[in-house]
């Protein structure tokens, strides 16, 4: 048996006023599909890609390096990295997680 484990990482920091995201992974391939998003609400939707304020391709936008949202810096946004399920779909949160103080100022959205 052969066996390999990878890792992908998705991060929201504040950079003058806005809520900006980074991804990155160890992997020699991308998530199959994988998108960036960012919720509307106070929770994360069962169907990743409704309810979405923005999101971006994984591989644009800086491929990960840094994607200023243009949205409000704020505590509470919901963001995911998600992906297609193989073999092509449905798309699922793989990774995700929610704004908070440690993060940055601790303003409201």
């Amino acid at each position: 048996m052969a066996e390999a484990s990878f890792k992908w990482e998705l991060e929201a920091y504040e950079n003058q006023g806005n809520l900006h995201l980074r991804w990155k992974t160890n992997s020699p391939f991308r998530a199959q599909q994988g998108q960036i998003r960012v919720y509307k609400g106070n929770s994360f939707p069962n169907n990743p890609e409704q309810d979405t304020e923005k999101w971006s391709w994984d591989n644009e936008n800086g491929g990960g390096s840094g994607w200023d949202t243009k949205l409000k810096w704020g505590t509470g946004w919901h963001c995911a990295y998600i992906a297609q399920a193989s073999p092509n779909g449905p798309y699922v949160n793989f990774l995700r997680l929610i704004t908070n103080k440690d993060m940055g100022p601790n303003v409201t959205k």
